[in-house]
């Protein structure tokens, strides 16, 4: 009969520090960045969402046209904001404070190039 609670009282323990040790696994290393990214289209959109994505450990990244707010959803045990924000970069994205090179961003197509006073 002892055994029968000693048993007992282990798998509730067992279940009790699964239970809270659980949620704690699933978001450990899960960063979000915010920050404003130039562009003007959609094809602005795919490249800035393509160069995020390229990163490894990022999970989720988006761009707004209209306010020009990018987001992305990564794991800060493989990336970090400043991979990511140079991967954008590299793409020719200018990125809030930091401008993307010259070489970078005259390969953009022309309907990219937001440092153009015509758009």
């Amino acid at each position: 009969m002892v055994l029968t609670y000693v048993g007992a009282f282990m798998k509730s323990t067992i279940i009790v520090l699964i239970a809270l040790l659980l949620p704690l696994s699933v978001f450990a290393g899960e960063q979000t960045l915010t920050m404003h990214v130039f562009g003007n289209c959609g094809t602005c959109k795919k490249n800035i969402v393509k160069a995020a994505l390229s990163v490894p450990g990022v999970e989720e990244a988006t761009w707004n046209k209209k306010t020009k707010i990018f987001e992305a959803t990564f794991d800060d045990t493989k990336a970090s904001k400043d991979l990511i924000t140079d991967a954008i970069l590299k793409a020719g994205y200018d990125v809030e404070d930091k401008k993307a090179k010259d070489s970078d961003y005259d390969k953009l197509a022309d309907c990219c190039r937001y440092r153009h006073k015509s758009h």
